[in-house]
């Protein structure tokens, strides 16, 4: 179990990682909509999606909070490198936005153990 959600954690921080830096100009703006757009929606997409996926995986109760720190734990550690290096990975995104995007990733990580913890308790949804 362990293997198969620090790939699967892998594979959803490369998809995201990705994903900002060949359209994340478009999205993850200053001013009005950017920012505070994404820091309300990818949040609640990422605890749906960890939701989900534990359940669609047909995840034990009483493991899920410890798949979905496993599935988190990679996007942390890369994302040290991420935040570390924010104009090297991201040359397209504005460099002063730098501290929102790891306030950010840290935001949709901490949905992501949440979604573990909640889904281990709600054992009949």
């Amino acid at each position: 179990m362990i293997a198969r959600w620090m790939i699967a954690g892998f594979v959803l921080w490369a998809a995201i990682t990705f994903s900002f830096r060949f359209i994340g100009q478009e999205v993850f703006q200053t001013g009005p909509g950017g920012v505070s757009w994404m820091f309300m929606t990818l949040p609640l997409i990422m605890f749906a999606l960890t939701y989900a996926l534990l359940k669609m995986f047909k995840v034990a109760p009483t493991d899920r909070c410890e798949a979905a720190a496993i599935f988190a734990v990679p996007g942390l550690l890369v994302g040290i490198y991420e935040i570390n290096s924010y104009r090297v990975v991201f040359p397209n995104l504005d460099p002063s936005l730098s501290s929102e995007f790891a306030a950010l990733m840290f935001a949709c990580y901490a949905a992501v153990i949440i979604a573990g913890i909640v889904s281990s308790r709600l054992q009949n949804i």
